[in-house]
């Protein structure tokens, strides 16, 4: 509503558009290459299929920033980004017959070198990811999606690296200046040598996207007896734990909090740990940046699944069913890494924002483990 009569006591009820509209919207355009080839060897018992694949994207939909003066209206998405995917598919597989006995392994490996080449005019980056403590992720041009980014932890600050004066923790000479810094707390790396942590400190501290990802089918036969197993991992991607903000920092809400800062935080008699001091102050070095205390290893190896089964033979099935067999399975029986969190395997479109911003843990609910047996019966 607005006094658009010039009067004082009278208004009349204005529109404006709550979504501005792009006409000019198109798919985007992909241009893949690929090179290859398949190798059979050891009279076939061993095979080879390679390939070296290169996919830009192009005309990707992204809505820059209008100014002010266009309105309070949602900015259209165009086509104006560009996007590079490089990297090869390789699988081994072996298979072999000794009499009652067979045998068959079939590995995969895959790696994924990802660049955005261009965003709209006059942009380097965007940033996503929006939490209590700022954006997670930036993804900029030369750089590859979702990549974390804020301060890089060096440790923790020690009191000889200040002079108290009073209330106040006056850094010592070859210390940068750092807001709220004092023993015990989040101690930042000066990237610009300037002697005075500042936003342009800030850099990449991580990656979501793993150097590889490979899997593993195993299966074993042995007359009426089959075994087979999954087996798939990632190396080289990590993972920012969010989640640490919640149990490692006495500020964050004060309910449950991680064995690790009860029992393991610095203390001066306890400065071996890189688990902050308890602390109630909630400040530039404790909890309100995205720093790299939170991105951890995400490479993991787990086994996805392994089935135990027998098949009856048909001498004794009579003539009521033509195949029988019998089966016990486990699902996710075992996941090796060094991960802190529930669970490293997690959705790569992540929760929030996308292909913009994934590799985030927020709470993720972990892959369930399973036990199963069961019967297959063919009539």
């Amino acid at each position: 509503n607005y006094d658009l009569n010039g009067s004082t006591n009278s208004s009349l009820q204005g529109f404006r558009p709550t979504r501005i509209g792009n006409l000019d919207t198109k798919w985007e355009t992909v241009v893949s290459s690929n090179i290859g080839f398949d190798a059979s060897l050891l009279d076939n018992s061993f095979e080879v299929v390679f390939d070296w694949y290169v996919r830009n994207s192009t005309d990707l939909l992204f809505n820059p920033e209008l100014p002010a003066t266009s309105g309070g209206a949602d900015v259209p998405f165009v086509n104006i980004a560009e996007m590079k995917n490089s990297g090869i598919d390789l699988q081994l597989i072996y298979h072999k017959m000794w009499s009652d006995f067979n045998f068959q392994a079939n590995a995969q490996i895959t790696t994924v070198n990802n660049e955005i080449v261009s965003l709209a005019e006059g942009y380097d980056y965007f940033d996503a990811g929006g939490s209590r403590i700022g954006s997670f992720s930036r993804n900029e041009v030369g750089g590859s999606m979702a990549q974390f980014y804020g301060y890089n932890v060096i440790g923790l600050f020690g009191e000889s690296d200040f002079t108290e004066v009073g209330d106040e923790f006056i850094p010592v000479s070859g210390v940068a200046k750092q807001d709220g810094g004092e023993p015990g707390f989040l101690r930042y790396e000066d990237v610009d040598g300037d002697g005075e942590i500042t936003p342009e400190d800030r850099q990449f501290i991580g990656s979501p996207i793993a150097d590889f990802t490979y899997g593993l089918n195993l299966d074993f036969g042995w007359k009426n007896f089959d075994l087979s197993a999954f087996f798939y991992g990632s190396q080289g991607n990590e993972i920012f734990n969010y989640n640490k903000w919640w149990y490692d920092f006495w500020p964050s809400f004060q309910g449950q909090k991680s064995t690790d800062l009860l029992y393991n935080s610095w203390t001066p008699t306890n400065t071996d740990t890189d688990i902050p001091k308890a602390s109630n102050k909630s400040n530039f070095s404790t909890n309100t940046q995205s720093t790299s205390y939170y991105v951890e290893d995400g490479s993991y190896l787990r086994l996805k699944q392994l089935t135990i089964g027998y098949t009856f033979p048909k001498s004794v099935l009579g003539n009521v069913f033509t195949n029988a067999r019998v089966y016990v399975q486990g699902v996710n029986l075992f996941t090796a890494t060094k991960y802190s969190g529930m669970d490293p395997e997690m959705s790569t479109s992540g929760e929030s924002s996308g292909d913009v911003n994934f590799g985030v843990d927020r709470g993720n609910v972990p892959s369930v483990k399973q036990y199963l047996i069961g019967i297959n019966l063919g009539f």
